[in-house]
């Protein structure tokens, strides 16, 4: 499996990260070998590199929704980050 994480928030992206690295660790140990996690720091970089077909999972900071249209739903699911402020 493919995830990436795409935010322009570059805290968000490194805390949903490590977030789901944790996660996968805990409770997916035995298939961690076979879960792979890119991140981008760009919406641009990332539609350079999408292939609908390479990609699994996508998590899209909230602000990014825009990106959508170039993103086809084959097989892809779409997660939200939500903001940390938004949060408290």
């Amino acid at each position: 499996m493919t995830i990436a994480i795409v935010d322009d928030e570059k805290i968000e992206l490194e805390t949903v990260e490590t977030f789901l690295r944790f996660y996968i660790k805990k409770f997916w140990a035995k298939y961690e070998s076979l879960i792979h996690i890119e991140t981008f720091c760009s919406p641009n970089d990332f539609l350079t590199f999408f292939n609908p077909k390479f990609y699994q999972v996508i998590i899209l900071g909230e602000h990014l929704k825009h990106i959508l249209k170039f993103i086809g739903f084959d097989n892809v699911k779409i997660l939200f980050i939500k903001p940390q402020e938004e949060l408290l």
